[in-house]
């Protein structure tokens, strides 16, 4: 295909509500008759054929930028290391990995994920009847995370509150000026929250997880408290929209295909989002900043004009 192709006229708006309910039909109509289109509501070209989606999320070479992050998440997280390029982000990178590896983080951190489920459990145990959703899914990754770092655990209700906000603002492709300002008041107020408890865990650290970011070096670079924050928040709101969507779509899901259920995967990555029906996250954007005059960015033989945003459709047929 040389060309960008309209919208398809058979094809749902993705930001209809007869998408959301079931955006399938729609990206089989997408990868048959319209793999690259342009979407004038988002300002965005959408991809959705594995190639396509495969090459621009692997690409090396700097023909797509994280620049939509600029606007996609700073606004509610702050500045993250999803942001960041090159060494920047090698950097950053080294800086928090360690404290999500090692087999003293099962030693740590397990027994404060079995307390949380319990808890959860233990309020809804004698009711007869609970929406595993609401009451259990939104909720345990939250505290898990909360108390990951060492926070008041009389808050957790508060970092709900937070989270929620949060997700709608991730969510809010059609651009509703109440759910952005909210979303950009609670990234005030978690920094409000925040800041000084990070300033007190410097000079007092402890055996959690804030701690050990706060005394992360690498190559004499600190991150800062700005940073810090950052990447808590987007921790809070990560953990918990996968955990909350698996859990619904384990609770939902249709039965597996034949081939699937004979044959079905036992390993450490059995239950990762790429092997469910519906993941936590059905689209990405990443920002093409090609060069004029070469190829570098194109997309089935198209390339976008600089700034425009790609719209990927992660998901294969289901």
């Amino acid at each position: 295909m040389s060309a960008a192709q309209q919208v398809p006229e058979k094809a749902p708006d993705i930001l209809s509500p007869e998408f959301a309910r079931d955006p399938y039909p729609a990206y089989r109509e997408m990868r048959e008759s319209a793999p690259l289109f342009w979407h004038e509501a988002t300002q965005s070209w959408i991809i959705s054929r594995y190639e396509d989606v495969e090459r621009v999320f692997k690409d090396k070479g700097a023909q797509f930028t994280t620049d939509n992050y600029d606007w996609q998440i700073e606004p509610v997280h702050g500045k993250t290391i999803l942001q960041l390029s090159g060494r920047e982000h090698a950097v950053r990178r080294a800086l928090v990995a360690p404290a999500f590896r090692g087999s003293d983080l099962q030693e740590k951190f397990l027994p404060v994920i079995e307390r949380n489920s319990r808890e959860l459990i233990d309020t809804f145990r004698h009711t007869g009847t609970v929406d595993l959703v609401e009451e259990y899914a939104t909720r345990f990754p939250v505290n898990v995370i909360a108390d990951m770092l060492g926070l008041d655990k009389a808050d957790h209700a508060r970092f709900h509150g937070w989270y929620t906000t949060v997700i709608a603002f991730l969510g809010n492709l059609a651009g509703d000026p109440e759910v952005a300002a909210a979303g950009e008041r609670t990234r005030v107020e978690f920094a409000e929250y925040m800041i000084p408890i990070i300033r007190e865990r410097r000079d007092h650290l402890g055996d959690d997880l804030l701690s050990t970011l706060c005394a992360a070096e690498v190559d004499g670079v600190r991150m800062s408290d700005e940073d810090i924050k950052a990447f808590c928040s987007l921790l809070l709101a990560a953990a918990a929209r996968d955990h909350r969507q698996g859990d619904r779509q384990h609770l939902r899901q249709p039965p597996a295909p034949p081939r699937t259920a004979r044959s079905r995967p036992t390993g450490p990555h059995a239950d990762r989002p790429r092997v469910r029906r519906d993941a936590a996250v059905h689209t990405a954007r990443p920002h093409d900043h090609a060069a004029v005059g070469d190829r570098r960015g194109a997309v089935r033989g198209h390339r976008p004009r600089r700034g425009h945003r790609h719209l990927p459709d992660r998901r294969g047929q289901p």
